[in-house]
């Protein structure tokens, strides 16, 4: 019998929301929240509301929104781009900055969770084939 991957894939994306979920509500975030603190943290470049549609795959209206709920709670700010005054780039607020090294803890606890329960072999083609999905379940118009 072979098993429903996309099941299993919904699965353990919920279990993985879950647990980032509860331990990001201990700061009053959301594990989305907490997951675009670390990805600006981890960026040294100028970083816009487009970059971070992009790194996790979000539509324009869900990244407005969620940017927004973020600006109201004090954790970024959007200011004019040294580049393009034209364009506001997304910076991350003090208090943001002091949470990152919680968030950064956790993550990495979950990354060595991670690797304690599963060989390296089997973590890259964890990778490999988590990859291969995101990529051929992307948008595509269907004809």
């Amino acid at each position: 019998m072979n098993e429903n991957v996309g099941r299993l894939v919904k699965i353990a994306s919920i279990q993985f929301e879950r647990h980032f979920d509860k331990m990001a509500r201990e700061y009053g975030l959301t594990s989305t929240q907490m997951s675009i603190i670390d990805f600006l943290m981890r960026n040294n470049n100028e970083i816009f509301q487009k970059d971070i549609e992009r790194e996790f795959y979000i539509q324009r209206s869900t990244a407005s929104v969620l940017l927004k709920r973020m600006e109201d709670k004090c954790l970024i700010k959007r200011i004019s781009s040294t580049l393009d005054a034209r364009k506001k780039q997304v910076i991350l607020t003090e208090k943001s900055v002091k949470l990152h090294s919680k968030i950064n803890n956790f993550i990495n606890e979950n990354q060595r969770l991670m690797n304690d329960n599963f060989s390296d072999n089997d973590l890259k083609d964890l990778t490999k084939g988590l990859k291969k999905l995101i990529y051929i379940m992307e948008d595509k118009k269907y004809e």
